[in-house]
């Protein structure tokens, strides 16, 4: 298990984390990269949006520019990461929650997504399926993974701290959560990276 798969280790490291994280993410995900996320969801201007692992807001910004403020509801388990997205986006609807454990009713929204939080996940299987849980019949989940870096030294610090779990994997995840029309999109090349994410989408049956 990575350092912070632990949620209590993860809330400690992303509450220093959190000053610096806006200057380091961009790094390692790209406008193309956050777009394709929110292209993959099939929204429309009236979709009702959940995001798993807000964070400060980076694919926050994509989602609201779809579908407006007022439709998105953004959760994470972090209060200081998510403190930076409540004060950009003042109409989201902000949650503190454990992707594991969604505290929303069944067949909620119209689309979930979650870029850059399954790695942290414990049970990555028990978080899709609960996105599958909250999502409604057609609607898209997209889940955002990153590839294990090649770079020797990089990759063995990474695998210290999360999962990097494998193109196959987060489709086999998918599909045990029951999924339709599963398909997923390999970025990079990107800084230290020969492929630095997998996308990952499927429509709840």
């Amino acid at each position: 298990m990575g350092i912070l798969e632990d949620k209590k280790r993860a809330r400690i490291f992303y509450r220093y984390f959190s000053k610096v994280y806006d200057k380091i993410n961009p790094i390692f995900y790209s406008d193309e990269m956050r777009k394709t996320v929110v292209d993959m969801a099939e929204l429309d201007d009236n979709s009702f949006v959940l995001e798993v692992g807000c964070g400060t807001g980076f694919t926050t910004a994509e989602i609201v520019n779809r579908v407006g403020e007022c439709n998105v509801v953004a959760l994470d388990l972090t209060p200081e990461q998510m403190a930076k997205a409540v004060y950009r986006f003042p109409d989201v609807k902000f949650v503190r929650g454990d992707a594991e454990n969604l505290p929303f009713k069944n067949d909620c929204f119209d689309a979930a997504i979650s870029a850059g939080s399954i790695e942290y996940w414990p049970n990555p299987l028990e978080g899709v399926k609960e996105m599958v849980r909250v999502t409604k019949s057609g609607g898209k989940v997209v889940v955002l993974a990153p590839r294990k870096p090649d770079n020797f030294v990089v990759r063995k610090f990474a695998e210290s701290i999360m999962l990097f779990p494998s193109t196959q994997q987060c489709v086999s995840w998918f599909l045990k959560a029951g999924l339709e029309d599963v398909n997923f999109v390999e970025m990079g090349p990107y800084f230290l990276w020969s492929k630095l994410v997998v996308i990952i989408s499927g429509r709840v049956p």
